[in-house]
């Protein structure tokens, strides 16, 4: 716990700048201080109250006064510093050390607080620390160091005497002085700020819901477009297997007319073959008949065979051999035969070029559409951009027509403009017409376009020139005004700042020449004082002295050197031996640990079926292969685990889902017992029944019966009960009056007779009788009698008994309903209860198997779990094992290279010259540094009288330097007033001139500003037209630009079909038709031609040889008429195998493949079409999918989701947190205000002596209100008898201050529970002598009560030695502590400059 022990104080209001610090101690747990008014006791309140907090004294708010003033002591600047040592909360010494500066000015003095330092002192190394703060920063530190808030210490710790009433100052003081210590305002304000946080976080739930709703339509809607993404996906993909399957299907027709053609094609060459054959019969038959014809009679093939006449041949060739007219005949025959297949190969060759010759027109008809579709684009063009054409093309030389006359040629525009026009009437001519026409109507829409831009060009330069032309007028214009503005605020700023210069120089008081001269005079009187005091010959002495004790250091410091040499040496070779000892040691302890570890682990290890063995050699090995097994077993065991952690989680799962089916019933119980609790809460009607039967059963114990009344009995029964005692008590109530009168008759009778009334026996003695008769008249007597007595106390007690009965009927009475209802739900508890017993119907029993089995994994798993832990913990242990294992097989390579190392490190040198030991080299080393310690302490009093001669001449010299300055400063002030005068009257003239100037600038910027904006409109609609006016060229251009790139399509294709040169091919085709026919008519002629040839060999050889030419034509005859039917048989067999070739069906099937191919083809186009348009779908999909708003709209879209459920569990925690805090603070502010009021009793009761005022207490007004954050009122009120009534305006001085002191004691009994520190100052101020008594009593009692308390401190600074007389007698009455040794005395003591400052002096207590 915190408390204070010392404090140093200097230059504090009455406390001297230049003397030591006044210090003063602390003493446990009491320090009194004592003084005469005005010597500085109050100083020291508010030097520990600066000290701790930082804030200044009441009054002293800027500070200056709370430095000693430095026009007392003749200085310019006074510093003053307060250090306060005090043990912070946990026990540790801290001295805070603070510093304050006043300058004084010639008129006021400013006040500075320099930055403060906090020492202490480190526990681990033990060396001061310091640490340097700001102001601001020790005012925070210091109260947490100390456990008390710094308005705890401000107003109840270190409270200051003219502040100590504030517990009976106004509202507004008293509100804030309780709401700062008890810190409401803070906890108010934390509460606004949850508050307030809470809306914010309010409004961004509303915002994020808002957002997120948002979000969740565009995650709708991009969700719907995803969806139509992949329909469009889809649909595209079908579409893609069906292209496919037309493209498959085109490729099996293409096969399937392939073959076809292949078939076809065999099929023609077999046509071809049997036309041939065709031919070639049918030119055998012909001369088949022309033969048999011409023989005739002669015909020999009916009636010979081929044999007979080939024999019939034979025999005539013999008589005729080599007839010249035969051989010719043979000749012309066989040249007539080649003739004939000459022809026939002519024939087969027109048949080709005729199928050549279609397929060219073919082409040709193709480059007649594309002749027609140039034709239409040139018309177009011609129309469309109104071509001007020229039909006659001339020479460039002579002027002369290049390819026809205007008569026998149409004009290109004619043609075009003609509906029945011919597209092959133009010609290359007429295209390069055209194309001429067409080059210049591009040349004259390029020069439109490039003579506007150039146009609208130099409308913009002038235009432009125009506008800049203005602004640089205006540019200039503002340029003179910025420099005319500039100039005047120059010139203002300049007498500104000359009027403040002068108006400071007045305040200050006008420099007068007399007044320059009196400060000179002073500064040389100053000067020469320095002189003097510089010319002192005690400087040099105590220079030459210092210099003969720094050659002795000097000296000592060599010797100390050479002797901390040879110590270093001699301890490191000593710290080299103890350290491989020690190792070695270590080694041998590390070892036996390993082997301890093993050992003491042997049972742990050996159940996991390991035993390693370690060797001093090698301590490692083992235990590496121990690690490694145990770590796999550990990881086998964790998978188990994992196992039975899934098997008991699905038990687990059902279970909660059987739990789940309690809810009802549960629910149904919880509502029962909050309605039983109600029912029977404290002052309820059930709990007042109990307590009736409590105290029936308390007061009836004897006679009432604890079988009937319990606390079952019902209130029926219990007001039976009642009843039946009510009728048995009045039965047995005994009067008073009747016993008198039975006592007095009784009296008269035993008077009367001398037998006894009562059992009627004679009394034969008359001692008897008399002591009968006296008896007698004492139980008549009912001032004495015991019957009497007996009589009374009996009715009373009946009477009681009765009060108490009828009491308690009307409270059972009262509350039997309650009871009633009370009673009906602790049955229906029950059998809520019973139901969730009951294993049917959702009760805990049918969770009994589950609950089994749950155990049984759980066991299970709790098995495993151990086994777990136990590799665990082994693996934990092993690898410690391992750890020190390694570490002994360490330290054992160190000890090695140690003690190699140290035979080769220490050779003679110091050690071997000097033969001293270790002791005795560090005995002379201390010896040594004694020395040296004196001659630092001689050097440093040297030090101290040079610089105290040196701070003389220092301040003499400050003096003499700003007095030399002062008299310079006057000097110049009264220079710079002179001059300032006249600047002055400068500047006004020239800021005259410059307003003039800007006036007529204004005068010149209005009509330029409105020429400059009328030009700027006028360049924006010239730029709006020219814009206007070349996107119009510019769209003509790239239009006519885009139709010609048309026709330079449609050309090329002309130019290509041109090129290929198929019209030639054509021509070629037809000459070599005509070459052939030509060729076939001569073979044809040459064949009739050759026939009369024949016929005259015929005739010539007729005679030699007609009848061998009649046998010959026989014979050639059956073979013309063998090889005809060869020739049938032959075009049979080719007609049958043309019809196996199947030459219709191919032709069918490739008419029907070629149908197919074109329907599949048209299909593809179709499909091609439908997939361009979901491609464009798909396109727009993925665009609007693109969109800021749909794009990664899904994570927006849950990170949004989860900040609307965080921020809006976080709305929820505020608002719990908002409640929470507020009844804390509710309950914490009632417990505070009570504890207080509690010790104020205590010390009221104690200290105040009067009988007016019995009680003064704190009343907040708490209970008015039922928020913890409203605004309290506070008001300290007084008890006088049974009213109360506020105690400010309404008490005397004196109960105004016993009433503050007890206030602050009770504050400081409940808050200052880390410091038990507390200040009184000046306490008996307007207290009489009753209640300062009574207010020592009760400090004493405080300081006997708190002696046990180690930092309780009570600090008393008064006046009053009565008072502290007093208390010195409370204190030597009491016991269980030690009075204090000492007081402190303050005084004003005159200084060494005939001032008197304030001293604190320490006397003995009984010295008091």
């Amino acid at each position: 716990m915190a408390s204070i022990a010392k404090l140093s104080i200097r230059g504090v209001r009455s406390f001297s700048p230049n003397d030591d610090e006044q210090v003063i101690g602390f003493c446990f747990p009491l320090t009194i201080i004592v003084g005469a008014n005005g010597c500085g006791k109050t100083t020291i309140i508010e030097s520990l109250k600066y000290a701790v907090t930082g804030s200044l004294p009441p009054g002293n708010k800027s500070g200056q006064s709370f430095v000693h003033d430095p026009k007392s002591i003749g200085q310019s600047s006074v510093k003053a510093s307060i250090k306060l040592r005090f043990n912070n909360t946990q026990g540790s010494s801290m001295v805070v050390a603070r510093s304050m500066e006043v300058t004084q000015k010639k008129t006021t003095a400013s006040f500075k607080a320099l930055d403060g330092t906090i020492r202490t002192v480190d526990k681990e190394t033990g060396e001061r620390v310091t640490m340097s703060h700001k102001c601001s920063e020790l005012d925070k530190n210091i109260p947490y160091f100390l456990g008390v808030s710094k308005s705890i210490l401000e107003h109840v710790v270190f409270c200051h005497q003219e502040d100590s009433s504030w517990p009976l100052q106004e509202g507004a003081v008293l509100k804030k002085r309780f709401d700062d210590i008890f810190d409401s305002t803070r906890y108010a304000k934390a509460l606004e700020a949850i508050k307030a946080e809470r809306k914010s976080y309010a409004s961004l739930v509303k915002d994020l819901k808002a957002d997120l709703e948002g979000l969740t339509s565009h995650k709708h809607a991009a969700t719907g477009f995803r969806g139509e993404l992949e329909d469009c996906k889809d649909k595209m993909s079908g579409l893609e297997d069906k292209i496919n399957n037309c493209n498959e299907e085109i490729a099996e027709e293409m096969k399937t007319m392939e073959e076809s053609k292949k078939v076809l094609a065999k099929v023609e060459d077999f046509q071809r073959n049997l036309d041939y054959k065709h031919n070639d019969i049918e030119t055998q038959e012909a001369v088949y008949e022309k033969q048999k014809e011409l023989l005739g009679k002669d015909d020999l093939t009916e009636k010979h065979s081929y044999q007979e006449l080939k024999e019939m041949l034979r025999e005539l060739s013999d008589e005729r051999h080599g007839n010249e007219a035969t051989r010719s005949l043979k000749e012309k025959e066989n040249e007539l035969h080649e003739i004939e297949r000459t022809v026939d190969r002519l024939r087969r060759k027109t048949n080709e070029l005729n199928s050549r010759k279609g397929k060219l027109e073919a082409e040709r008809d193709a480059n007649s559409n594309v002749l027609r579709q140039r034709f239409q684009i040139m018309e177009e063009i011609h129309r469309k951009h109104q071509i001007e054409l020229d039909s006659i093309t001339q020479d460039d030389d002579d002027g002369t027509l290049t390819q026809s006359t205007a008569a026998s040629r149409m004009s290109l525009s004619t043609i075009f403009t003609t509906t029945t026009s011919n597209t092959n009437a133009i010609t290359q001519e007429d295209m390069d017409a055209f194309q001429r026409a067409v080059d210049a109507k591009h040349v004259e829409l390029t020069e439109k376009l490039n003579d506007a831009k150039k146009d609208h060009r130099k409308d913009e330069d002038a235009m432009q020139k125009d506008v800049l032309g203005l602004q640089a007028k205006k540019s200039a214009l503002e340029n003179d005004r910025k420099r005319n503005e500039s100039s005047k605020h120059q010139a203002m700023r300049e007498l500104n700042q000359i009027s403040s210069q002068m108006s400071s120089s007045l305040s200050r008081g006008r420099v007068r020449k007399t007044d320059v001269e009196e400060a000179q005079e002073q500064a040389n009187q100053l000067a020469k004082d320095r002189d003097d005091y510089n010319n002192n010959p005690r400087r040099e002495d105590i220079t030459k002295e210092i210099r003969v004790l720094e050659d002795k250091l000097k000296s000592i410091a060599a010797t100390i050197e050479q002797d901390t040499k040879i110590r270093d040496q001699l301890r490191l070779r000593s710290d080299e031996q103890n350290e491989i000892d020690m190792l070695e040691k270590q080694v041998t302890q590390e070892y036996d640990v390993l082997t301890d570890l093993l050992r003491e682990n042997s049972f742990l290890i050996s159940s996991q079926g390991e035993d390693p063995r370690v060797t001093r050699e090698d301590p490692v090995s083992p235990i590496e292969v121990l690690h490694n097994n145990v770590r796999t077993k550990l990881l086998t065991a964790q998978e188990d685990v994992d196992r039975c952690n899934s098997a008991v989680g699905d038990i687990q799962k059902k279970v909660s889902e059987k739990q789940a089916l309690l809810g009802s019933h549960t629910s149904r119980l919880q509502q029962l017992l909050q309605k039983k609790k109600h029912l029977t809460r404290d002052q309820g009607g059930v709990q007042q029944i109990k307590s009736v039967i409590r105290a029936v059963l308390r007061n009836d114990k004897e006679e009432v019966d604890v079988e009937r009344i319990n606390d079952d009995t019902s209130p029926s029964e219990l007001l039976k009960y009642f009843d039946e005692r009510v009728k048995d008590l009045s039965k047995d109530e005994e009067k008073p009056e009747q016993i008198a009168k039975i006592m007095k008759r009784l009296k008269k009778m035993a008077q009367k007779s001398v037998n006894c009334p009562c059992c009627t026996r004679d009394f034969t003695d008359e001692d008897d009788l008399i002591n009968f008769q006296a008896r007698m008249t004492e139980l008549a007597d009912p001032d004495v009698s015991e019957l009497h007595a007996m009589a009374n106390k009996k009715s009373k007690e009946v009477r009681e008994a009765l009060g108490r009965y009828d009491k308690w009927r009307g409270k059972v009475s009262e509350n039997i309903n309650e009871y009633l209802e009370c009673t009906r739900v602790i049955e229906e508890l029950k059998e809520v209860e019973m139901l969730i017993n009951e294993e049917e119907g959702g009760g805990r029993g049918s969770l009994k198997d589950l609950d089994s089995d749950l155990k049984t994994e759980e066991a299970t798993l709790s098995d495993k779990k151990d086994h777990c832990n136990e590799l665990s913990t082994l693996l934990t242990t092993v690898k410690g094992i391992q750890d020190t294992s390694k570490r002994v097989w360490e330290k054992m390579v160190i000890v090695k290279n140690k003690k190699d190392n140290l035979k080769f490190r220490f050779g003679g040198n110091l050690l071997d010259d000097d033969p001293r030991d270790l002791k005795t080299v560090e005995k002379d080393l201390t010896k040594s540094s004694d020395q040296k310690e004196t001659a630092y302490t001689n050097i440093n009093k040297l030090n101290n009288e040079q610089k105290q001669l040196n701070e003389k001449i220092s301040r003499i010299t400050n003096q003499a330097a700003t007095a030399d300055r002062n008299a310079r400063e006057k000097a110049d002030a009264f220079k710079r007033d002179q001059e300032s005068t006249k600047r002055k009257d400068e500047l006004n003239e020239q800021l005259k001139q410059l307003q003039e100037e800007d006036k007529d600038l204004d005068k010149q910027m209005v009509p330029l500003r409105t020429q400059l904006m009328q030009k700027e409109s006028d360049r924006t609609r010239m730029r709006d037209a020219n814009a206007q006016e070349d996107g119009m060229f510019s769209g003509k251009l790239k239009d006519f630009e885009r139709d010609m790139d048309k026709l330079k399509d449609v050309n090329y294709k002309i130019d290509q079909y041109v090129r290929s040169n198929k019209e030639g091919e054509i021509n070629e085709v037809d000459q070599k038709l005509l070459h052939n026919a030509e060729d076939i008519r001569d073979g044809e002629g040459r064949l009739t031609e050759m026939k009369p040839e024949l016929e005259n060999l015929k005739k010539q050889v007729e005679d030699g040889e007609r009848q061998k030419k009649t046998v010959q034509d026989n014979i050639d005859l059956l073979k013309l008429s063998k090889k005809v039917s060869q020739l049938q048989e032959e075009i049979k067999k080719l007609e049958d195998d043309i019809d196996a070739m199947g030459g219709d069906a191919a032709r069918e099937k490739h008419q029907e493949a070629t149908s197919n191919v074109r329907q599949h083809q048209s299909k593809i186009e179709r499909y091609n079409g439908r997939m361009q348009g979901l491609t464009e779908q798909k396109r727009n999909l993925k665009r609007k999918l693109n969109e800021p708003e749909y794009k990664g709209v899904d994570g927006r879209q849950r990170m949004k989701m989860i900040e609307h459920k965080t921020t809006n569990i976080v709305v929820t925690d505020l608002d719990k947190y908002y409640d929470a805090l507020d009844k804390a603070l509710l309950r914490y502010h009632g417990m505070k205000i009570n504890d207080i009021n509690k010790i104020i009793r205590e010390l009221w009761a104690l200290t105040y002596k009067g009988e007016d005022i019995t009680n003064i207490e704190i009343q907040s007004g708490q209970d008015s209100g039922s928020r913890a954050n409203r605004s309290y009122n506070y008001r300290i009120v007084m008890s006088k008898g049974n009213t109360q009534m506020d105690m400010r305006g309404r008490c005397s001085a004196g109960q105004r201050v016993l009433a503050s002191i007890v206030i602050r004691l009770a504050l400081a009994e409940t808050f200052c529970l880390n410091c038990g520190v507390m200040a009184l100052d000046e306490p008996t101020t307007n207290l009489d002598f009753e209640n300062k008594r009574g207010l020592a009593v009760a400090l004493a009692q405080i300081i006997a009560s708190r002696a046990a308390q180690s930092n309780f401190q009570l600090v008393v600074i008064t006046h009053d030695e009565d008072f502290v007389s007093i208390m010195k007698q409370e204190l030597s009455s009491q016991t269980g502590f030690n009075m204090p040794e000492r007081y402190y005395q303050v005084s004003r003591e005159e200084g060494h400059d005939g001032r008197f400052y304030s001293k604190i002096s320490a006397v003995d207590w009984d010295d008091l």
